[in-house]
């Protein structure tokens, strides 16, 4: 499938079942996304995100997953594969917002605790757009 992130003001559009807003941080960059993560909105979501950690200017890589409800094995896998890039690039990678069925599949699993989970930051008013890597 070939997986492309459309954009509508400041924010990214996964296909029609997840959206990221990116905000950068003085610690990083944060995404925070809404919907549902499956095995056909993954694909798209790891590139992104991966371009992200990918960049010289990202030390830290935070993804907030309040808006998230679904998230199935597939995105559970694609979290695990950018832990594990982060950590062999140096980066730190931080989730945030987990509540519901997605901290239920973490718990459930007994991965939650591979990952740093950070507190919730205030949502700021200017975004920039996620279709490129600043």
């Amino acid at each position: 499938m070939n997986f492309t992130w459309l954009r509508s003001g400041n924010t990214a559009t996964a296909d029609p079942e997840v959206r990221a807003v990116c905000h950068d941080t003085p610690a990083g960059r944060r995404v925070d996304l809404s919907g549902r993560i499956t095995i056909d909105s993954s694909p798209g979501l790891h590139d992104l995100l991966t371009r992200y950690l990918q960049s010289p200017e990202c030390r830290t890589l935070a993804v907030d997953l309040y808006g998230v409800d679904y998230v199935d094995t597939s995105g559970l896998a694609m979290l695990m594969e950018l832990l594990r890039a982060a950590r062999l690039m140096g980066k730190a990678f931080q989730l945030s917002g987990l509540q519901g069925k997605p901290r239920f599949l973490l718990e459930g699993t007994g991965l939650l605790h591979l990952f740093k989970e950070v507190e919730r930051e205030p949502q700021p008013d200017g975004a920039s757009q996620c279709g490129g890597v600043a």
